[in-house]
């Protein structure tokens, strides 16, 4: 050693400790920047999981415009498919009547042409 004080034993350790602190202190840097990098990733997942539950509130709010209109469609199907077998019912017993009327007009149209034919006969046998 050429320095001009007389060698110390407890300054030579105390240097070697002040080297084992520096490394430790190194150490704990080192320690410090990788949990500050795995706590930026973990803010990175956690931001990316949060869109990934935004866009999935998005579309299931998308989804639910659609399903109300779905909802919507069916029940307005349903209400003129109702409306439409009134008709149905309308019609059909319009059908009937008028097939009615058409028989009973006929069967009216007969009698009238055996009253006339009958009356006819009578007459031509009384001469």
């Amino acid at each position: 050693m050429s320095s001009s004080r007389p060698y110390d034993e407890d300054e030579e350790s105390h240097s070697l400790l002040g080297g084992q602190q520096t490394y430790a202190q190194g150490n704990r840097g080192e320690s410090i920047l990788r949990r500050r990098e795995q706590i930026n990733e973990i803010t990175k997942e956690i931001t990316d999981v949060q869109e990934i539950f935004h866009d999935f509130a998005t579309l299931v709010k998308e989804q639910g415009v659609e399903i109300d209109d779905i909802e919507s469609n069916i029940l307005d199907t349903k209400e003129k498919t109702e409306e439409a077998l009134k008709e149905v019912v309308m019609a059909s017993d319009y059908t009937r009547r008028k097939r009615n009327a058409l028989c009973y007009t006929f069967l009216f149209f007969v009698l009238v042409v055996l009253g006339v034919g009958l009356f006819a006969w009578e007459l031509s046998d009384s001469k």
